[in-house]
């Protein structure tokens, strides 16, 4: 009987863990607002993460055994998870995303500064020879017809 409620207890720690792992890919979901094909994709890894959490739980701890009261663990613990600090740790990642993401286009704006200088040195000055001598760029002549 002990080792059933030590199970129990450990499953319910998965079924939390499961739930962190949501929250991780809502946070993700909310700071980066992906297309819905990057959002299909990380609905399927997080079935997939949460999966393999649970199978791995049952796997280790009981032998690959799965009973009843185990599933009742692992919604007993993604329960008490989101009703107790979901909402914290979800701002959280949300938080830490989105400066991860400012950083990130910061530093791509650094990179991309010197070809945005070349562009406008180079290929600029082209386009504005071509619409002077041709009248409107990438339009025909007004005295041809082909």
């Amino acid at each position: 009987m002990a080792q059933e409620v030590i199970f129990f207890l450990a499953l319910t720690a998965c079924g939390a863990a499961i739930a962190f792992l949501l929250d991780i890919f809502r946070a993700f979901r909310i700071a980066v607002r992906p297309s819905s094909a990057a959002v299909a994709v990380s609905d399927v890894l997080c079935c997939a993460g949460a999966m393999f959490i649970a199978l791995a739980c049952v796997w280790n701890l009981n032998s690959g055994i799965f009973r009843f009261y185990e599933i009742v663990g692992i919604i007993l613990g993604a329960t008490l998870y989101f009703s107790s600090i979901s909402k914290w740790i979800l701002r959280f990642f949300v938080f830490v995303f989105r400066k991860i993401l400012k950083f990130i286009k910061i530093i791509c704006k650094i990179l991309l500064t010197p070809l945005s200088f070349l562009y406008k040195i180079l290929v600029v000055p082209v386009k504005n020879k071509i619409r002077k001598d041709n009248g409107t760029y990438g339009e025909r002549v007004q005295g041809q017809n082909h």
